[in-house]
């Protein structure tokens, strides 16, 4: 008698499986029922029972199918981050609170608005289909995105428009920033290439370091500083979680310092602009005057702003990277205080996902989109704050924008796939992957 054909078997473990509503797990499921109901069946034999015996005793050893069914539903139940989904929204439904503030001061047209509402329409239905998507599949396609962003990269960088020593591709009538998509791009990617990665041969951590360092440089080619440390900061998590050991993260470390140094010297703008943030009385009317003023102006905001009465000349690109400063001038150090809480909680939330979840792909993607988000948010306060350079990073969802809200949108929305998946089957557990 071959087990794995057993009718009954098959009868038993589909009931079981109609009773759980979370497919995904279906297959896991079956293959430790069948497990289960083999060893009873083997048993039973064992005893002396004939084989119908023996199969009829191991289902009913295992209990009715609709009741474990049930309590195997309630252990694979789909769960829901409504936290992450709620502050996302909430961010949003900030930034577009501004931009309606900004029109009726004539600081922007109310285009702005509706375009923001059309963003924040798509982005929200980019979060509702991410989230019934299953994230696992993007793991088959690292590689391809992978070598596909790289080619953007270059073709960016050599056919692409430079405006300030920044590199753009224009698609038609489409002018897309690719360095500043690619962070989130090649944080999917990493996570799948570098899940079960062997850090200990050293062919391994050679090619490991190569394809970390390969991106950062195609990046600041680009002009996006920026971009290049969101990346960096991101890919050292990733070899933290991934198992390299801080050895190998200090080792990429001085490898993209070296890259950087010779990006910012190469490239006097972006030097112009550190020497400024690092000497802010060296020239006080001139590159260092942006940070000055929003000093000045935040100081000066007290704890309820000043409302709609303030010079709002002294704060550029209020809608985009500037948001920060103009909400705490327009509403007072006690609403930024409070958006700051509710940032902070937002990045202790995604964290978590990343410490709880058993898929080690989910951890690695997880703890990826966590560092992104949290480089951005933190710079952003720190740049309005004068405590960071000034550079092209908005605040996520905040700061007005198609392009960065649809990505954040895509983040988040394979934040919450990850979560709902949460207890759902461990794959890729397996040992180190051999190159």
């Amino acid at each position: 008698m071959v087990i794995t054909e057993s009718d009954k078997f098959q009868v038993y473990i589909n009931e079981v499986c109609s009773q759980i509503s979370l497919r995904d797990a279906h297959q896991e499921i079956k293959l430790e029922l069948m497990s289960h109901l083999r060893e009873g069946c083997d048993e039973y034999l064992s005893q002396g029972f004939s084989d119908d015996e023996a199969v009829s005793k191991a289902i009913a050893q295992m209990g009715d199918a609709a009741l474990v069914g049930k309590q195997l539903d309630k252990v694979h139940k789909p769960k829901q981050e409504w936290s992450i989904l709620a502050l996302s929204l909430l961010f949003v439904s900030t930034g577009l609170l501004v931009l309606y503030f900004m029109g009726n001061q004539g600081l922007l047209t109310t285009s702005f608005f509706t375009k923001g509402l059309l963003y924040t329409t798509l982005g929200v239905f980019i979060i509702a289909g991410l989230y019934f998507f299953d994230y696992r599949k993007l793991e088959a396609y690292s590689k391809h995105i992978y070598v596909g962003t790289i080619l953007l990269l270059a073709i960016t960088y050599f056919s692409g428009l430079s405006i300030s020593g920044k590199h753009w591709l224009q698609i038609g009538g489409v002018t897309l920033d690719v360095a500043a998509i690619s962070p989130l791009l090649f944080a999917i990617t990493l996570a799948g290439i570098l899940n079960k990665w062997d850090w200990s041969k050293s062919r391994m951590l050679l090619s490991g370091l190569l394809l970390c360092v390969m991106p950062l440089v195609f990046i600041l080619l680009n002009g996006s500083l920026a971009a290049g440390a969101i990346y960096f900061i991101t890919c050292m998590v990733f070899l933290i979680v991934s198992g390299a050991g801080y050895r190998i993260a200090l080792l990429l470390m001085g490898l993209a310092g070296g890259t950087t140094a010779l990006s910012i010297i190469s490239k006097p703008y972006i030097l112009h602009r550190l020497t400024a943030f690092i000497n802010t009385h060296a020239d006080p009317l001139g590159s260092s005057y942006q940070t000055i003023m929003l000093s000045n102006l935040i100081s000066s905001s007290g704890y309820y702003g000043q409302s709609f009465t303030f010079d709002t000349r002294g704060i550029p690109a209020a809608h985009t990277d500037f948001i920060f400063a103009y909400i705490s001038c327009t509403f007072g150090w006690i609403a930024a205080i409070i958006l700051a809480v509710l940032i902070m909680m937002f990045l202790i939330r995604m964290t978590r996902i990343a410490v709880i979840v058993k898929n080690n792909y989910a951890r690695l993607l997880a703890s990826g989109l966590a560092a992104i988000f949290a480089v951005q948010f933190l710079w952003n306060i720190a740049m309005n704050l004068g405590f960071a350079p000034i550079s092209e990073v908005g605040l996520p969802f905040i700061s007005y924008g198609g392009s960065q809200l649809i990505i954040n949108a895509l983040a988040v929305g394979i934040i919450l796939s990850i979560y709902r998946r949460k207890n759902g089957p461990i794959d890729n557990q397996g040992g180190p992957v051999n190159l």
